[in-house]
């Protein structure tokens, strides 16, 4: 049997180990060990970085996607921009085109030409062979370049615009046959040119006599067919990024070929 004093000396012993343990554990939980430490920064660089070369990858290839699409929505929009000025050719032109007096899509050194009606315009007199000047009720809308058509039910012939007055405009060149009032249209044409800028690589769009304005840039080529037996008008271009790739769209301008039916 042990005595009080060995139990006593027993449990303070028993204490002591227990305080030892519990300062152990302590000094064991204040931090990580140089090594430990090492490996943590050495983990943490390693996915720092690969995280930063994912991004770098995962931007350049959104930027290329987008550019991509850039340069298709680009193409087409300038496609779908053509068609809708080849659907206005010969727009309320049907009885000119008929006596072949103009064309409302046609092609001149290599440039496509689209024609048609910007408005009407009712003469104040009769006109005669020889006249250049023109007495009208309105200028309006009437510049230095445009063009005018003149034609009755037998004759017609175009002329430019050479000045515009208050109330009257000089043609470029002097009509060469009468023309009666009652029996008579005049219109001035709305004239629109697409041709591919080959030094700048560029397809331009002019309308009227006003300077050209670009429709697309980067252009590697741009042609275009005009089948008059079909009355189809194929558009095709290709782009500098993308040379491999042709964009190509064929329009049937419903007006010319109302023309033709007539």
């Amino acid at each position: 049997m042990f005595s009080k004093r060995d139990r006593q000396d027993k449990q303070g012993g028993q204490n002591i180990m227990r305080k030892t343990q519990n300062v152990k554990r302590k000094k064991k939980k204040k931090g990580f060990s140089l090594i430990e430490s090492l490996l943590c920064m050495s983990l943490f660089l390693f996915i720092t970085i690969a995280s930063l070369e994912f991004f770098s990858s995962t931007r350049t290839h959104f930027f290329k996607l987008k550019t991509a699409e850039e340069t298709n929505t680009a193409a087409f929009s300038a496609l779908d921009k053509m068609r809708i000025d080849c659907l206005d050719g010969g727009l309320g032109l049907i009885i000119p085109i008929e006596q072949g007096i103009l064309e409302g899509i046609s092609e001149k050194n290599s440039d496509l030409i689209i024609l048609s009606r910007e408005m009407e315009i009712p003469p104040l007199n009769d006109l005669v062979a020889g006249q250049t000047r023109i007495q009208l009720e309105s200028t309006k809308n009437m510049k230095k370049g445009k063009q005018l058509v003149f034609f009755d039910s037998n004759k017609g012939e175009i002329h430019s615009i050479s000045s515009v007055g208050q109330h009257s405009i000089v043609l470029s060149s002097p009509l060469n046959s009468p023309f009666l009032k009652e029996k008579t249209s005049m219109l001035l044409l709305r004239k629109i040119t697409l041709f591919f800028d080959n030094e700048n690589q560029i397809i331009r769009r002019k309308v009227n006599a006003s300077p050209s304005q670009p429709l697309l840039e980067e252009v590697a080529s741009f042609n275009f067919e005009y089948d008059k037996n079909s009355n189809l008008v194929t558009l095709r271009l290709s782009l500098k990024t993308k040379k491999e790739k042709e964009y190509e769209i064929t329009v049937f301008p419903k007006n010319t070929a109302m023309a033709a039916l007539h």
